[in-house]
């Protein structure tokens, strides 16, 4: 039969069950005492064992889209997993996105923790900007991590998405969430019209090259003398001019050009006009 009451140490109350919260393995005392009053020659102990809490460093993450990505549960004393996928490793590799859940046990208890994995929106191009020499890329971001901008493919990357380039010369732009290993790419020729040609084979501004510039969408445009008249209409086909009309050379006077073509990214039609000096040998 059970004792009458119970005395224990360092508890108050004398019932047979204690309600307890240790936060370390603690060993709990109690003596019985009987209806006439004599307590029980030998003590009885009580050890709870307490182990620590389990904890996980699991988290959200992103990828690009055909990358694969870590989920990491994090490690601890006798830690034992159970993935939703059916892995029992610490970390997992994933490349679909989803809700991914782990159940972590240490022996005594259990928690389940999880993680969303989703698809990096990469940021999305909405206008190349090129004057003076200064090119800036204005970008359309679909998040808050900070951008990276390259105009070389990719070889070297900035924070910053103003360039100093080389007239008349094409780029290969990239833009990319900062670390992320998918991007926007954009092609760019950085398009200037030349106010002076001097056809006299040195080398120099011998002739105005549309190369790059007439394979633009809708484009045409000409070079006209001062009535009028067109004296040269580039094309893909015939994209350089050198100061000649029908293969004779152009007598020295000031030229008029109007071109026209569609922007690649915004879709939006281009204009340009203006004089071009144009010495050749008399």
């Amino acid at each position: 039969m059970g004792a009458n009451t119970y005395t224990w140490t360092g508890l108050s109350g004398n019932g047979s069950t204690q309600t307890v919260s240790p936060t370390a393995t603690t060993t709990y005392t109690v003596t019985g005492v009987g209806t006439n009053g004599c307590s029980a020659t030998t003590s009885a102990t009580i050890t709870i064992t307490v182990v620590p809490e389990i904890v996980s460093t699991l988290q959200n993450i992103e990828i690009c889209k055909g990358d694969k990505g870590i989920l990491d549960a994090g490690s601890g004393p006798s830690y034992s997993y159970s993935w939703n996928t059916g892995a029992t490793t610490q970390t997992i590799n994933v490349d679909t996105p989803g809700t991914y859940s782990v159940t972590i046990s240490n022996g005594v208890c259990s928690n389940t923790f999880t993680a969303t994995v989703g698809y990096i929106v990469t940021p999305q191009i909405s206008e190349i900007i090129y004057n003076n020499n200064t090119l800036t890329i204005v970008v359309k971001n679909n998040g808050n991590v900070p951008l990276e901008y390259s105009i070389d493919g990719g070889v070297t990357w900035q924070g910053s998405s103003t360039f100093n380039v080389l007239k008349n010369t094409q780029y290969s732009i990239r833009v990319r969430n900062r670390g992320a290993t998918c991007d926007t790419t954009a092609e760019y020729y950085t398009f200037f019209m030349a106010n002076v040609i001097t056809p006299n084979s040195d080398g120099k501004n011998d002739v105005i090259d549309f190369s790059e510039i007439s394979k633009y969408g809708n484009f045409e445009g000409g070079i006209f003398d001062r009535y009028g008249k067109a004296v040269f209409k580039p094309s893909t086909k015939t994209p350089i001019w050198d100061g000649k009309y029908i293969g004779m050379p152009l007598p020295t006077e000031t030229y008029w050009y109007k071109l026209q073509w569609e922007d690649r990214i915004t879709k939006k039609p281009v204009q340009l006009s203006g004089w071009i000096l144009l010495k050749n040998r008399d």
